[in-house]
């Protein structure tokens, strides 16, 4: 078993992101550099190898570890929404072969083992682990495929209830790594989205894509799919090539009908920056998540086009729907704002600083006054963006309380190419404020939902202006 160090983000947003690749397109999972699908079958003897100590300040790649028989993989976790939509379908993903019993056995107890050596919480949540093992182990030896297999696997994790660990069968880590990395295409519009009551709301829309194209935009929603009026299980996959209608509504204006045309795109997160209508002098940034590994690099650029452009008389970030992330993604853009201790993460064993230095554009930027919008949608390091910049006295927070789920998780890799994310640390402000169950509570409330509303009208983006002009 191996284990290495990922992003933090919330579990409920993995189907989120691969409905962005899926449920609007066609998967490709057969066209991910080195797919074997004879891989799934792989047997799950575990590597063993040591993983190095907690250091004050960990990275990436060298994943702090609790116990000596695996490697963690820090993470966090991605973007957009309250609730996810329906779990996409695999158009692409070969029929896996289920593993002798023996085998599934020694994967089973190695999952099972390694939840109980190393997760966060001492008493797991108020759930019985070991009454766990024994109701679930009995289903996973007698299952009739491999696909019922890991499923058993994920449900017993999910008993966890915490939001970020979570269990992934090994086409499903695969369609993880291609997100990760933005570098692998996939069939569909290019869109990120959330299932409401009654439309599917637009979080985010890929550059270039299809759906970017076509004028969609974030706060859209898709009231109708050909002429097929709404419902919860509606779905817009489809080959590429292929047109589909969709009725779209936009904030304050009618539904219109729009024709979008399937095709293959490679898939990144990028944030997006502008300066506002209602007072050029105010810059405004987006950043829709922490998952893209360089996603720092790219906040970075956007602040110096805004720097460029002329002086700032404060700076607006969108942190909205963001899921989280990489934790040297949350370092590099803490680094622009302040330096020093942001706060410190806590497993049941130890403790250790979270460490900011000074970012390239700290100088820069140090005195223009900074407002972080926040929602429901706000989780794991994308509420340790925002909390720390308030604690530090830098950034003041619009919007709504944030979800409150900021446990760090670490990635377990088995032979069997499954994955295994672990919550395993906690975070807490200086001073002890724990942000878990809590969140970050706004200094300005202002509770109406802004995806009503056009941009210039949104009511959190005008309470902003208002504390910047203070």
């Amino acid at each position: 078993m191996e284990h290495r160090t990922s992003p933090a983000f919330p579990r409920r947003y993995l189907p989120l992101l691969i409905v962005v690749f899926l449920l609007l397109g066609y998967g490709a999972l057969t066209t991910i550099p080195g797919f074997d699908p004879a891989s799934l079958a792989h047997v799950p003897t575990a590597t063993l190898t040591p993983a190095p100590t907690l250091t004050p300040a960990p990275t990436l790649t060298p994943a702090p570890t609790l116990s000596p028989l695996a490697r963690p993989t820090e993470t966090r976790s991605p973007p957009a929404t309250a609730t996810p939509g329906p779990s996409p379908t695999f158009a692409a993903t070969p029929t896996p072969t289920l593993m002798p019993e023996v085998e599934r056995q020694e994967l089973f107890v190695e999952v099972w083992q390694t939840v109980r050596d190393n997760y966060l919480y001492e008493d797991f949540h108020g759930i019985d682990w070991e009454a766990l093992r024994v109701e679930y182990e009995p289903r996973a030896l007698a299952a009739q495929s491999a696909e019922e297999f890991y499923d058993i696997l994920s449900e017993m994790i999910d008993a966890l209830g915490d939001e970020h660990s979570r269990y992934l069968a090994p086409w499903e880590a695969q369609e993880e790594d291609a997100l990760t990395t933005g570098g692998n295409g996939y069939v569909g519009i290019g869109i990120l989205t959330e299932h409401l009551e009654d439309a599917i709301l637009v979080h985010y829309v890929f550059p270039n894509s299809p759906a970017a194209e076509a004028g969609i935009a974030r706060r859209d929603r898709i009231i109708a799919v050909n002429g097929i009026p709404y419902t919860d299980t509606l779905e817009i996959r489809g080959p590429e090539g292929i047109s589909v209608r969709l009725t779209v509504r936009s904030p304050d204006r009618p539904p219109r009908e729009i024709d979008v045309q399937r095709r293959a795109i490679t898939t990144k997160f990028r944030p997006t920056s502008s300066r506002l209508g209602a007072d050029s002098s105010i810059g405004y940034l987006i950043i829709p998540s922490l998952w893209a590994e360089d996603m720092d690099e790219q906040v970075e650029d956007e602040l110096r086009r805004l720097l460029d452009a002329g002086p700032l008389s404060g700076l607006i970030l969108d942190l909205r729907g963001n899921g989280g992330g990489w934790r040297q993604v949350l370092q590099g853009i803490l680094s622009q704002f302040m330096r020093g201790e942001a706060g410190e993460f806590h497993t049941q064993q130890q403790s250790y600083p979270l460490v900011i230095g000074r970012g390239p554009l700290y100088d820069e930027l140090r005195r223009v006054p900074l407002v972080i919008l926040v929602d429901g949608g706000t989780e794991s390091y994308a509420e340790v963006l925002a909390a720390a910049l308030q604690a530090n006295g830098r950034a003041r927070v619009v919007g709504v309380p944030s979800a409150g789920n900021t446990e760090t998780i670490y990635s377990y890799e088995f032979d069997d190419s499954s994955r295994l994310w672990v919550a395993q640390e906690g975070f807490k402000l200086p001073g002890g404020v724990d942000l878990e169950g809590r969140g970050v509570i706004p200094d300005l409330v202002v509770d109406e939902d802004w995806t009503l509303y056009p941009a210039e009208q949104d009511p959190h983006i005008l309470a902003a202006i208002e504390l910047l002009k203070q």
